[in-house]
């Protein structure tokens, strides 16, 4: 007997669906970035996985028989917290699930930097065989890669640039020297420290008050004019027109980036215009391995908080207390 109802905002593999329905909801899948169109469909769940669009207060506030609210991923800066903190509704997350994904794209925006593939792959496609010359591809080992926030996915990363025989400095925004050394990497006393030091800056933080805006023109400055960013954290863990002029002006050598302050990324996006630089479409955490874990981790998660669990992976368990 069907006895409860979950809203999905978008596809999501069929064995998290599954599970839903024998655990007896009623599933909805909407197909849809606006939950302003499914609004009605809302108003009658009892669990809402929310992988893409913004669930703000105008839309918790309306929906009275919300129990739960789940994140395929662990990044919930499209949920209001705050609001569905005072309707003591529990959000999902599903740390651990894309770390692999996420480290491995990182890296793969790393290879590319230093090898230079898009600039070498237009300078073939347009006859210019002598940029091979104009700008040679760089070797990893030896080199110095920064990891500002070793969670997670850093430490992976960190294990993934060790077997290239990198060298690995750590940045926590939170200053845990044991959390930074546990990832494999030397610690690094501050984040001008780190950007300083390393050839190749790849960011692994969530998206707060304290790390918007993180990297901006006076850090990009402290790095080395030969120094690569990689950003598949957040888009505005970065200020993209610091960055777009950074690159323009060389004053750092290159930047491979998967996360976007607006997505998708409108005609005006200042990094569009910029050189050396090498975009993908928020995909990194997309394989089909990485979505299976983290929707069916999110879907048991959403079914233990509506019987009544207090499921430990939630962004805001102080919920539980009151």
């Amino acid at each position: 007997m069907i006895v409860m109802k979950a809203v999905i905002s978008n596809w999501i593999p069929e064995d998290a669906i599954q599970y839903l329905k024998e655990a007896h909801f009623e599933v909805f899948v909407a197909d849809s970035n606006e939950p302003l169109t499914y609004l009605s469909e809302l108003k009658t769940a009892d669990a809402y996985i929310n992988r893409l669009g913004l669930c703000d207060a105008s839309i918790i506030e309306q929906c009275k028989k919300l129990k739960v609210i789940g994140r395929t991923g662990v990044g919930f800066d499209n949920i209001d917290i705050a609001c569905a903190t005072r309707h003591r509704i529990p959000v999902v997350v599903t740390p651990g699930t894309n770390s692999r994904a996420v480290a491995e794209h990182t890296l793969a925006l790393l290879l590319a930097c230093a090898k230079r593939l898009k600039d070498m792959d237009q300078g073939v496609r347009q006859g210019n065989w002598p940029i091979r010359d104009a700008e040679p591809p760089i070797e990893l080992e030896g080199k110095t890669v920064g990891i500002v926030g070793t969670g997670a996915i850093g430490k992976i990363v960190a294990q993934l640039c060790r077997a290239l025989g990198m060298e690995c400095l750590g940045y926590s925004h939170s200053h845990n020297r044991a959390k930074v050394e546990q990832a494999g990497c030397v610690f690094a006393e501050s984040l001008p420290e780190l950007l300083k030091k390393s050839d190749f800056v790849t960011l692994h933080v969530p998206l707060l008050a304290t790390t918007q805006h993180m990297i901006s023109l006076p850090e990009l400055q402290m790095m080395k004019p030969t120094a690569f960013l990689i950003n598949t954290s957040r888009g505005e863990v970065v200020n993209e027109a610091d960055l777009a002029k950074a690159l323009q002006e060389g004053i750092i050598a290159g930047a491979g980036v998967d996360v976007f302050s607006q997505e998708p990324v409108p005609p005006e996006q200042p990094l569009l215009q910029a050189p050396h630089l090498i975009m993908t479409p928020h995909c990194a955490a997309l394989t089909p391995e990485s979505m299976g874990a983290s929707c069916l981790a999110c879907a048991k998660g959403c079914v233990a908080v509506c019987q009544g669990e207090k499921w430990p992976q939630v962004v805001n368990p102080e919920v539980y207390g009151k």
